[in-house]
Formats: C-alpha cells, structure tokens, sequence
C-alpha cells in the first residue's frame, strides 16, 4: 500500500481515506489509491498519456464520477494511471474535472493485479474541506 492513502477498518470492503493540502490533490490520490488496491502501481510506466473529463453536480457526484472513470479504465485494462494531474471547476451549479492520466494500457507479465473492485459507491463517502487541505473517505465494494 501506498503512504498517500489508508484503509480504514470496514468489514468487507475498502474503505480509503486521503489527504491532502487541497481539494485537487485529494481527487488525484483518491485516483491512484484506487489503482494501487487494484493494480501494482510501481508496475506502471507513464509512457503515454490520456485526458479525462468528468461533471458532477456537487463535489460528491464528482468525486463519484472520477473514481467510477478510474475504476472502468482499470478494470478493463484500457488505460492504468501512475500519476492524475486534476483541475476542478465550478460551472454553473455543478462541477468539472479536467484530469491528464499518466500511465500505460495492462500488459500481462508486467502488471500484477491485486484486488478487484467491483464498484464505487455512495456509501460513507465524505468530503471534508478545512484551512490548510481536505480530507476524502470513500468505500469501493470488493
């Protein structure tokens, strides 16, 4: 596991906590804490790139909609980032992400899968912005 996220105590599946001195780092850790409990992230080379959008209507459904992008990417090996850059916008009543994944497509026999995460959910999710950073909890379904 990496030192940028922790799993918290839950029965059956992952519960993730992130910090971070702002919301947009928190998003991108929260990217590749999903990555790392699926995938070996010191696998992964960021030899090519892939430019992301994703709209929420609140900064929960964002969040939801991130991690949901990062978890299909993954799951069907289209693309494993190693490294989110994230800008996130208000735009009208709602939200938008600009994320560039870094990272490569799964190759066999270099990337060794972990952990399947079945889905991201709603459930326990918080997002706790403060003076000097953030905090973001979030539980994926094993």
């Amino acid at each position: 596991m990496c030192s940028f996220y922790r799993i918290l105590e839950h029965v059956s599946d992952a519960y993730v906590e992130i910090s971070g001195g702002s919301l947009e780092e928190c998003f991108s850790r929260a990217g590749l804490a999903v990555v790392d409990i699926m995938v070996d992230l010191d696998s992964i080379s960021p030899s090519s790139s892939l430019d992301v959008k994703v709209e929420g209507f609140d900064l929960y459904s964002l969040l939801y909609n991130f991690l949901e992008d990062v978890l299909v990417k993954v799951s069907c090996g289209e693309f494993l980032p190693c490294r989110i850059d994230v800008r996130i916008d208000s735009v009208g009543e709602g939200f938008v992400l600009y994320a560039k994944y870094f990272g490569e497509p799964f190759a066999l026999g270099k990337h060794r899968a972990k952990v399947e995460v079945k889905a991201v959910t709603y459930h326990l999710m918080e997002i706790v912005e403060k003076d000097g950073g953030c905090i973001v909890r979030f539980l994926l379904d094993l």
